[in-house]
């Protein structure tokens, strides 16, 4: 083996804990993933085992959005090492992973252990820049949106210390979601407008920013306004390779379909839109799964049994191109 192919592993699993943020401020996480996965699967990648497990950290981060199984397969690994290495700040960041995944498999009591565990850990060290990512997983797990605001009330007093935009947005961003499922409407729009404005201070976008200002209009009433968040979103998950987005926009672009009337577009992008997620590896959210369910009983009632499934699996057998070619005409896909 030549020289430089026995140490790019060694290299990449140096440099990723560095990259990681850079990959997420600027939605490049597919790229790190791609580049990442395979040197970790490399047996000369475990030569540094502290080296190993912090990038198994940063590769468990970056691929939660996009390919769940290996996320969680990453970060299990990562807690495992981390507590053979007895390295404290490299475990709270590996459970923190951990907990992520299992709130995106929809396994929020599985998960709930590792990220008390996690906030607990960064706690005791006192570092506000852990603190805030452990209690940005933590809370994820956490139902009731009042017993989860005094994690959210802690995490952004830390990174208002630290002066970490990134993980502010990314904590407001949460907050919107949990006020969503709750129907709080001035706390989604408030933690909206807080979550741009520090995306905005990191250049950091999003896809999934649009994605819940989208929800919020169509519950507030403008499906015009609705329809153009969406269609951003679904624009910024393509650039990205968000395709956890990309498939929750192409779900309430659905639903906007079918309030317009439009039953059979409606059931094909509701097929488009469980594709998008049979990709990501992820489950509906409650809330999700709720209008979904409602929007397709609708669509269920106005075109009858048959003429639905023909339409709802035309959109799941969709390329990825012709999917977004029916979610977003041609003129609009630039």
């Amino acid at each position: 083996m030549r020289p430089a192919a026995r140490t790019a592993p060694r290299w990449c699993c140096a440099w990723a804990p560095a990259l990681e943020r850079f990959w997420k401020a600027r939605s490049r996480e597919p790229e790190g993933f791609g580049l990442l996965v395979p040197m970790l699967r490399r047996p000369d990648a475990r030569a540094d085992p502290a080296l190993f497990a912090a990038a198994l950290v940063t590769a468990a981060a970056v691929a939660d959005r996009i390919d769940l199984a290996t996320a969680r397969q990453l970060a299990e690994q990562a807690v495992e090492l981390a507590r053979q290495l007895g390295d404290d700040r490299l475990l709270i960041r590996a459970l923190a992973a951990l907990c992520g995944t299992y709130f995106f498999a929809g396994q929020l009591e599985e998960g709930r252990p590792f990220g008390q565990e996690s906030v607990e850990r960064a706690r005791r060290l006192g570092d506000d820049v852990l603190l805030a990512e452990a209690l940005g997983r933590y809370q994820l797990t956490v139902i009731d949106w009042a017993s989860s605001r005094p994690l959210f009330a802690e995490a952004f007093a830390c990174t208002e210390r630290s002066g970490d935009h990134f993980t502010n947005s990314r904590l407001h961003s949460n907050a919107a979601a949990k006020a969503v499922g709750t129907g709080d409407t001035p706390a989604v729009r408030a933690h909206l407008q807080a979550a741009a404005q520090a995306a905005q201070q990191v250049g950091y976008e999003d896809a999934i920013l649009p994605v819940m200002l989208g929800m919020e209009l169509r519950a507030k009433g403008d499906p015009d306004g609705a329809r153009s968040a969406l269609k951003a979103a679904l624009r910024t998950g393509r650039r990205n390779g968000d395709t956890w987005s990309m498939a929750i926009a192409t779900l309430y672009l659905a639903c906007l379909a079918g309030d317009a009337g439009d039953w059979a577009r409606a059931a094909a992008l509701h097929g488009a839109a469980q594709a998008f997620q049979d990709r990501a590896g992820h489950p509906w959210q409650e809330y999700q799964a709720r209008d979904r369910r409602d929007s397709l009983d609708q669509a269920r009632a106005h075109l009858g049994d048959e003429q639905l499934e023909r339409a709802y699996a035309h959109g799941m057998a969709l390329s990825l191109d012709n999917a977004f070619d029916l979610a977003l005409p041609k003129p609009e896909l630039a």
